[in-house]
């Protein structure tokens, strides 16, 4: 049983006349006939009574029209459904986010995709980026904001924004009393900070800036994510390095001081296989760019 008897029964039970259900399916009278039959055969049941005047439906002809609408229907939004899915324009999105991404600018891209996309569902999950990267070569992600640049290969990675780094100082520091900072201004402090295999580069950065700066960063903690680095802060363990004023947490006790000069950022990226860019991946990528923009 395929669409085209489908069609053509209903055409003949609408139209009750297999000259004029002929012509509606512009195929020709005995071909009209013969697909009938067709369908009864495959069905194992008459369907319509026929003589030279008239054609009647039988009772379980009449019974199988209802379902006959209904399989076409469903079969018509099936196709629609598989051809929106091949668009982009429904289905399902697995994307990574690192913890620092989801503040600094996830939420602008979740709002950018969701007015262009509102069909496709969006499935997040809060990883490194080094989770990120072994779930995009096994396949288990199909996209993933990470901060470039990624240790290993094999994967499209497009940067789209960075996010200058602040120190969080306790509220008594002595440092507060300046409205920027230089890095080595923190020469003599102890520090909290990320746990490297959160983001191996940019912790590596961080260290060699400071280094480069004439000192060897001391750090008292790591801790994840900001909001943990910000309650360290304000119970005086140590200052704080925060990406950007989206992370910067209206706690008492802190108090942040951009740093002028060379200084680490937070570089952010999108990363996906170049054999996975489908229409859902490709949407994401165009409104990542378009919030990594507003960054700068």
């Amino acid at each position: 049983m395929d669409r085209t008897g489908l069609e053509y029964f209903v055409a003949l039970a609408e139209e009750l006349h297999f000259a004029r259900a002929a012509e509606r399916c512009h195929i020709s009278q005995p071909a009209m006939s013969q697909q009938i039959r067709r369908l009864e055969q495959a069905i194992g049941v008459r369907l319509a009574h026929r003589n030279k005047r008239m054609v009647s439906l039988t009772p379980a002809g009449i019974a199988f029209l209802g379902e006959a609408r209904k399989m076409l229907r469903q079969m018509s939004e099936a196709a629609d459904m598989a051809v929106r899915v091949d668009r982009g324009e429904i289905g399902q999105l697995r994307l990574g986010v690192t913890a620092p991404a989801l503040y600094v600018v996830y939420p602008e891209i979740a709002a950018l995709f969701r007015t262009a996309h509102p069909d496709i569902g969006v499935l997040v999950q809060e990883m490194t980026t080094a989770e990120q990267e072994r779930a995009l070569q096994v396949g288990d992600l199909d996209i993933g904001l990470i901060h470039p640049p990624l240790e290993g290969g094999g994967l499209a990675v497009q940067e789209i924004g960075r996010a200058p780094f602040h120190v969080a100082l306790p509220s008594d520091h002595r440092l507060t009393a300046a409205k920027s900072l230089e890095l080595g201004d923190l020469a003599d402090e102890q520090a909290v900070i990320f746990p490297r295999q959160i983001a191996p580069q940019l912790y590596d950065t961080v260290l060699r800036q400071c280094q480069e700066a004439g000192f060897t960063l001391k750090i008292a903690m790591e801790a994840f994510p900001a909001q943990s680095i910000i309650a360290l802060v304000a119970a005086g363990v140590g200052i704080g390095f925060i990406a950007s004023r989206t992370q910067r947490l209206d706690r008492h006790g802190v108090t942040y001081r951009p740093i002028r000069g060379p200084h680490p950022q937070l570089s952010i990226g999108v990363a996906y296989h170049t054999d996975g860019t489908t229409p859902a991946v490709l949407a994401f990528l165009a409104a990542a760019r378009t919030a990594g923009r507003a960054m700068r």
